[in-house]
C-alpha cells in the first residue's frame, strides 16, 4: 500500500512539473516546406520531434531554459523561452539551410538522413540535373559517370569489384527507393524499369554493404532515390504541383571507318518524349510520369522500342498521427535487340554470323508501403512485387528462351532514435521468394532468401561509430536434379551471418576522416546456377556446382570540404582493398563436346584480391550572382589480382587456360578490369546559357578469356571463331579516352533548349573484347518545366 501511495505521489508531482508546454511547426525558411523530424532537445537532454506534418508538441518545467531546434543540413536556432505555470506557448520555426555544410544528406548510408561528409563509407551522389542535361535515356549511362564505377553490359563493377558476367548475377545491388530492383532469376538490374523522368539524386556507396542490404551488395549499393513535388513548387507555379516534359530527337554518326558504316550513308536516328507530373493535394503527394523512346541502334538488329509509365504516391493519415502510407509502381512495355560478340574488326557493327536476339516482354513492379512514426520511434513496412517475363526469338525463330519470374519482397524496419545519448538502433528483416519458369532452366524454380539485420550508430561530439550484423540465409529448388559432387538433387540451400563498422571523426571544421571494414556474401542466381542456352551463336553453359562467394572489404578516407563564395564542396582520397571467396566469374572456354563446344559458363576462381587508390572531387554551386559551376570528378587506380594461382586462374597446357596477358603483363591479374580509371565532368552556367563536357579514361584491359585470343586469331578456322579480336586488342592497347560536350540555353522560365554530342572525338572503343560501343551521336533537347 505505502509503494502505491509513493508512485502516486510521484506521478502527481511529475504532471505539476510538465504541465507546461510548447508547441508549433518548423518550416524550411526559403520554401516554407514542413520538415519532417527536426530534433526539439531541452538543456536537460529531453526532447521531441516533429511529425510527418512538421508539427511538435513538448512538455517542460516552468521557469526559463533554452531549447535547440536541430535538423541535418540546417543552421541551428537556439531559444530561450520562459514560462510561468500551467502556461503553453505556440513556437513557430523557420529553419535556414546552413552555409557551412556540403550541404548534401544521403540516407543509404545508415537508412536514416546523415550529411555525407559525416557518414563512415565512400559515396557518391549525383543530382537530378546532371541526369537530365546529358539527355540520359537510360540510367545505367548517367553512372557510368562516376568515378570507380563501370557498367558493362548492364552489369556494374565498382572499383574492380566485378569483371564481366552476361545479364546473370550481380555484386551491386541497384535500388530505388531503398527496395531492390533485381530480377529473381537472372540477377539482373532492371535499368530500363527506372524511371529517368522522376530522380532527386542517385546514391552509390562503394564497398561491401550486405550487412545492412543484403546478398546482392558485396561490392556496393547504387540507391535512386524519387522526388515528390515540394512547397516550393506549388508556392512557385500556384498550382498543385508541377509538371515536366522532355522531348529529344537524335542521330547517330557515322564511324570514321568506312567499313563499319554497315547502313551505307544513311545515319540511324533516336527520339524520346518523357513526362513527370507531380501533384500534391491536402495530404496526399502524387507523382505520374511515363517515356516512349524509339532507337534505331548503331549495331544491325539492335532496335529498341520502350514504352513506360510510372507512378508514386504517398497519403499522411489524418486519423492516425504519425501514420503515412501509399504505392509506387512501375511498367515497362519493351522490345529489343541483342548480341555478345561481333562478326569481326572491320564489321564490328555487325553481329556474328549477323544472328541477333530479339527480346520482347513487360516487366513491372507494384510497391505498398507504409510508415509510422511515434515519438522516437519510427516502424517501416515496405513490399515489392516485380514481375519480369521476356519472349527471345534468334534470327526470328521461337527456339525455346522464353523466361517469367515473380519476385515477391518485404522489409520491415524498426528505428529508435534515443536523442538523450545520441544513439540510433535500426532492425529488421527482409524475406523475398522468386518463382521462377524458364525455358532456360528446363523448369519451374523457386528460391527462399531470409534475413535478419541491425544496425547501432552513435554519435560523441565528432565522432560516430557504426555497428551492424546480418544473417541470411537462401533455398534453392529445382524441377531438374543434378548431379553436385556426386550425389544427386535439387535442392540447394546456404546461409551465413555477416558483419560491419565503421568511423568517422571531424578533425577540423570540414577536414573528416574515417574508416570502415565490412563484409559481403553472394549466393549465385538461377542463372548462373542452371542456364544452358544459346546466345547469338555461342553457348552458354550451366555449373550446378558453382558456390556461393564470401568476402570483405575495407578503407581509410579523408574528406576535406572546400568552399568558395556560395560554391560548396568536398575532395576526397581513400585506400581500399577487397578480398573474395569463391569469387564467381563469367568465363569463356572450352565447356562441352563436338562443334559447339566454345561457349560461356559461371565458374568459381579461387581467392582474390583489389587494393587501389581512389581520389574525387564532388561540388556545385555560384562563384557570384551570374556564375556557377558544378563539379563530379575522380580517378582510381586497381590493383584486382588472383591470391589462388593453382586454382582455375592458372593457365594450361593445352592453351585452353581462363587468362590471356599482354606480353610482359602480370599474369595473375584478374579478367575484364582496368587498372586506370579517370572521370570527370565539369557544366558552368552563366545565366541563362549553361556548357557542360564530361570525360572519361580507362586503361588497357590487359587480361581476359586466354581463348578468346586463340579463336581471334587469323589462323583459327573453327565454326566459332571470332575474327580480328587480336588486331583489336593491338589498335586500342594504349586504353580509352571518350569526351561527350553539351550545351543549354533557358529560353525562358518554362522552357529549356539543349544540344548534346556524345563521343565529340568519334572514338572507336571496346567496352569488352568483341563488343564495339557506339560512334559520335547528337541530340537535340526540349525540356519544359511548368
Amino acid at each position: 500500500m505505502r509503494k502505491i501511495f509513493t508512485i502516486v505521489i510521484i506521478t502527481l508531482c511529475n504532471l505539476t512539473l510538465y504541465s507546461q508546454t510548447i508547441s508549433g511547426t518548423i518550416t524550411d525558411a526559403n520554401n516554407n516546406e514542413k520538415l519532417i523530424g527536426v530534433n526539439i532537445i531541452l538543456e536537460n537532454g529531453g526532447g521531441t520531434s516533429t511529425d510527418i506534418f512538421g508539427k511538435y508538441t513538448l512538455n517542460t518545467s516552468e521557469g526559463t531554459q533554452k531549447i535547440t531546434f536541430k535538423y541535418i543540413g540546417y543552421e541551428d536556432i537556439v531559444k530561450e523561452i520562459s514560462l510561468a505555470k500551467d502556461e503553453n506557448k505556440t513556437i513557430n520555426i523557420a529553419l535556414e539551410n546552413s552555409s557551412e555544410q556540403l550541404s548534401t544528406v544521403v540516407i543509404s548510408a545508415g537508412r536514416f538522413e546523415q550529411k555525407i561528409e559525416e557518414i563512415t563509407v565512400s559515396m557518391e551522389v549525383i543530382k537530378s540535373t546532371l541526369i537530365e542535361n546529358k539527355n540520359t535515356t537510360q540510367i545505367e549511362t548517367a553512372m557510368d559517370q562516376i568515378p570507380g564505377v563501370n557498367i558493362t553490359d548492364g552489369q556494374a563493377n565498382i572499383r574492380g569489384g566485378s569483371g564481366w558476367s552476361f545479364g546473370a548475377g550481380t555484386r551491386v545491388l541497384v535500388m530505388v527507393d531503398d527496395m531492390p530492383l533485381i530480377s529473381g532469376d537472372a540477377g539482373q538490374a532492371q535499368w530500363s524499369l527506372i524511371a529517368t523522368e522522376n530522380i532527386n539524386q542517385v546514391e552509390v556507396i562503394k564497398g561491401a554493404s550486405s550487412a545492412l542490404y543484403g546478398s546482392s551488395a558485396l561490392n556496393g549499393i547504387i540507391n535512386v532515390r524519387t522526388a515528390f513535388p515540394s512547397q516550393k513548387d506549388i508556392d512557385k507555379n500556384k498550382l498543385p504541383g508541377y509538371t515536366k516534359v522532355n522531348m529529344h530527337f537524335g542521330l547517330i554518326d557515322k564511324a570514321k571507318r568506312n567499313e563499319l558504316n554497315w547502313n551505307g550513308k544513311k545515319r540511324r536516328a533516336f527520339k524520346g518524349i518523357e513526362f513527370l507530373q507531380g501533384m500534391k493535394f491536402d495530404n496526399l503527394d502524387l507523382s505520374i510520369g511515363g517515356n516512349i523512346f524509339l532507337d534505331d541502334g548503331y549495331r544491325m538488329g539492335e532496335i529498341l522500342d520502350r514504352k513506360r509509365f510510372n507512378i508514386n504516391s504517398t497519403y499522411k493519415s489524418k486519423k492516425i498521427e504519425g501514420l503515412s502510407y501509399g504505392i509506387n509502381a512501375n511498367f515497362l512495355s519493351q522490345s529489343s535487340g541483342s548480341t555478345i560478340i561481333w562478326n569481326g574488326l572491320d564489321a564490328a557493327y555487325i553481329p556474328l554470323d549477323e544472328s541477333i536476339t530479339r527480346t520482347t516482354g513487360n516487366t513491372y513492379n507494384i510497391d505498398p508501403f507504409m510508415t509510422y512514426i511515434k515519438g522516437n520511434n519510427r516502424h517501416s513496412l515496405r513490399t515489392r512485387y516485380l514481375s519480369v517475363k521476356n519472349n527471345n526469338l534468334t534470327d526470328g525463330v521461337d527456339v525455346g528462351q522464353n523466361n517469367s519470374a515473380n519476385n515477391y519482397y518485404t522489409d520491415y524496419q524498426w528505428q529508435k532514435n534515443i536523442k538523450k545519448y545520441k544513439l540510433r538502433i535500426t532492425s529488421g528483416t527482409t524475406n523475398e521468394k522468386v518463382n521462377a519458369d524458364s525455358d532456360l532452366f528446363s523448369g519451374k524454380n523457386y528460391k527462399i532468401n531470409n534475413s535478419l539485420y541491425t544496425q547501432l550508430d552513435k554519435k560523441w561530439n565528432r565522432l560516430n561509430i557504426s555497428l551492424g550484423a546480418r544473417y541470411e540465409s537462401f533455398r534453392l529448388h529445382s524441377e531438374d536434379k543434378y548431379f553436385i559432387e556426386g550425389d544427386s538433387i535439387n535442392d540447394i540451400s546456404a546461409g551465413k551471418p555477416v558483419f560491419r563498422t565503421g568511423i568517422n571523426y571531424q578533425a577540423a571544421e570540414a577536414t573528416y576522416v574515417r574508416a570502415s571494414w565490412g563484409q559481403g556474401y553472394r549466393f549465385p542466381s538461377m542463372a548462373e546456377l542452371f542456364i544452358s542456352t544459346n546466345q547469338s551463336g555461342l553457348e552458354i553453359y550451366p555449373n550446378p556446382e558453382l558456390k556461393p562467394e564470401s568476402g570483405w572489404s575495407s578503407e581509410i578516407g579523408i574528406k576535406q570540404g572546400v568552399k568558395t563564395g556560395k560554391w560548396m564542396g568536398y575532395i576526397d582520397v581513400a585506400a581500399f582493398i577487397q578480398q573474395y571467396d569463391n569469387m564467381m566469374e563469367f568465363s569463356f572456354g572450352s565447356w562441352g563436346t563436338g562443334d559447339n563446344a566454345l561457349g560461356f559458363k559461371s565458374v568459381n576462381v579461387g581467392a582474390t584480391q583489389i587494393s587501389g587508390l581512389e581520389l574525387s572531387i564532388n561540388g556545385q554551386g555560384k562563384i557570384n550572382s551570374n556564375l556557377a559551376i558544378n563539379v563530379i570528378a575522380g580517378y582510381t587506380y586497381m590493383n584486382p589480382i588472383s591470391l589462388d594461382l593453382d586454382y582455375v586462374y592458372a593457365e594450361t597446357s593445352n592453351g585452353f587456360g581462363l587468362t590471356y596477358s599482354n606480353s610482359g603483363s602480370d599474369s595473375t591479374m584478374l579478367k575484364y578490369r582496368y587498372k586506370h580509371i579517370a572521370k570527370a565532368d565539369i557544366e558552368i552556367v552563366y545565366k541563362g546559357i549553361s556548357i557542360g563536357g564530361s570525360m572519361r579514361y580507362n586503361s588497357f584491359m590487359k587480361n581476359i578469356d586466354y581463348i578468346f585470343t586463340i579463336i581471334g586469331s587469323n589462323e583459327y578456322t573453327e565454326p566459332n571463331r571470332i575474327p580480328g579480336l587480336n588486331d583489336a586488342r593491338e589498335k586500342f592497347n594504349d586504353g580509352d579516352l571518350i569526351i561527350d560536350l553539351r550545351a543549354g540555353y533557358q529560353m525562358t522560365k518554362t522552357a529549356r533548349l539543349g544540344f548534346i554530342v556524345n563521343n565529340l572525338l568519334n572514338t572507336e572503343y571496346m567496352s569488352r573484347p568483341a563488343n564495339m560501343m557506339p560512334p559520335r551521336t547528337f541530340a537535340m533537347q526540349l525540356a519544359l518545366k511548368i
